[in-house]
Order: C-alpha cells, then sequence, then structure tokens
C-alpha cells in the first residue's frame, strides 16, 4: 500500500555494461547504412554507465550535453529519415514500432528537460537526490532505449527498407551531418 509521501525506488538491477564484442556481433545484424547510429549509442551508453556510478558534476554536465546531442540529432533523425520510410510498410501509425518508437523519444525528451532544470537549479555542495534520481533515471530509459534499438529495431529495419531506402538514409544522415559541421 503506497502511503503519502512514498517515493518509488528506481530498480536498476537489469542494468549491463555492453562490450565490444557485443557491439560487433549487433553490427553484423544490422545494415552498414545504419551503423552510425549504433556507434553513436556506443559512446552514450558507456557515459550513462558513468552517470549510474555515482554524482559527479563533470560527468552529469558532459551526460547533459550528450543527451541534448542526441535528441537533437540521432532522435531527430531517426525521426526523419528511418521512420516515414519504415512506417509505409505497416497499416497504422497508432500501434507498432513506429509508434513506440517515438513514445519513449517523448518520454526520454521529458526526462531530459526535467533533468537539465534540475541540474541548473543545483547546489553542486550538496546535490539533490531528486537530481540524482532523475539522472539514474534518465541513464536507465537511455540504456534501454538504446537496447532496445539495436537489438530489435536497427535489426527489424535492416530487413523490412530495400537497399535502396538504407543507401537513401545514409546519405541523408551524412548530408545532415555535414551540414550541421558547416554551421
Amino acid at each position: 500500500m503506497k502511503t503519502s509521501g512514498y517515493q518509488p525506488k528506481l530498480d536498476l538491477n537489469d542494468w549491463q555494461t555492453v562490450t565490444e564484442k557485443e557491439y560487433e556481433r549487433v553490427y553484423s545484424i544490422i545494415a552498414p547504412e545504419l551503423h552510425s547510429f549504433v556507434e553513436e549509442h556506443a559512446a552514450l551508453g558507456h557515459l550513462m554507465d558513468q552517470v549510474r556510478i555515482k554524482y559527479d558534476e563533470e560527468i552529469y554536465q558532459q551526460a547533459l550535453r550528450e543527451i541534448e546531442t542526441e535528441l537533437s540529432q540521432h532522435f531527430y533523425y531517426e525521426e526523419t529519415f528511418i521512420l516515414p520510410r519504415l512506417s509505409r510498410y505497416f497499416a497504422t501509425d497508432e500501434v507498432g514500432p513506429c509508434m513506440k518508437l517515438l513514445q519513449e523519444h517523448g518520454t526520454i525528451r521529458k526526462n531530459f528537460r526535467d533533468a537539465a532544470e534540475l541540474f541548473t537549479t543545483r547546489n553542486a555542495a550538496e546535490p539533490s537526490k531528486d537530481l540524482v534520481q532523475k539522472m539514474n533515471l534518465l541513464a536507465y530509459l537511455l540504456k534501454k532505449h538504446i537496447e532496445k534499438e539495436d537489438h530489435y529495431f536497427f535489426p527489424m529495419v535492416s530487413l523490412i527498407l530495400s537497399q535502396a531506402e538504407k543507401d537513401e538514409i545514409a546519405a541523408e544522415v551524412k548530408a545532415a551531418y555535414e551540414a550541421r559541421g558547416k554551421q
């Protein structure tokens, strides 16, 4: 029974670090045109492992910067270049992998905004339990999201999309990164 003031404890028992060997195996089941997405996952996942260890001002700051980049680039590229192509293969967008991926992106974005706000208003000498809990939750959500994408979503996309569609995605991602580099 929940009582007033009840706060559930975040259970991270299923947290796992990912080895290079596992990433090599993941690459082997994903189309090469999508490897850039997995490369970004590897770097972000390692940083989320560091967030989980303990409160560290520099790690939290770096994590929030990297997550912001993830949201503005990686999520955007998935939503712009992959999901419209993939959704053509499903009868509806109201259920299924595209809808679930977008829901997770929304949840992660919301928790990022909350964590960034808590970080901005923190007392560096003694960070709040809310900040630490929110950063741990955000790290957990990202790790689980990365796991789903690397082990389910990108292998599925690799099988469903045509070679021409995968080539188009790779070209669009490359052009987008080049355009950002020129800014």
